[in-house]
């Protein structure tokens, strides 16, 4: 019986450590993080526009170089882009590069998709589908 305690209680120390996100966040930075988004977001779809940046990376590099603050609002955390015709889709992750946060279609007025409140554990990978893309920026 006691060999079984000592098993249960390792497996239940061993699931917790790996199943526990290495960075965690207060409601209050993820919010703060999801209006750094709509700002950044408006600036790359600017940048989207009006420039013929191509590559999906190089739009958060243009819009963070007319104005650094854009950037440095997200601090360590990871920030990605993709374009789906003339619209520019953002994805916030956690530092490692691991977990998704927040996603969001620059030309909509709010952040799409909080990840963070549905799927803590999500990996750092673009969701929201293209004909939602097309739908939302029509």
């Amino acid at each position: 019986m006691r060999k079984l305690l000592l098993i249960t209680i390792a497996v239940s120390l061993l699931h917790c450590c790996c199943v526990t996100p290495k960075y965690t966040y207060e409601a209050e930075e993820l919010n703060r993080l999801e209006i750094a988004m709509r700002r950044l977001g408006t600036a790359v779809q600017g940048v989207l526009w009006m420039t013929d940046a191509s590559q999906d990376e190089d739009l958060i590099a243009a819009a963070c170089k007319t104005d650094p603050s854009l950037c440095n609002a997200f601090g360590n955390n990871m920030l990605r882009a993709r374009v789906v015709d003339d619209n520019a889709v953002l994805l916030l992750c956690t530092p490692d590069g691991k977990r998704a946060l927040v996603e969001d279609i620059a030309c909509t007025p709010t952040p799409d998709y909080k990840v963070w409140a549905d799927n803590k554990n999500a990996p750092c990978e673009f969701t929201i589908s293209d004909q939602t893309i097309r739908s939302a920026c029509r």
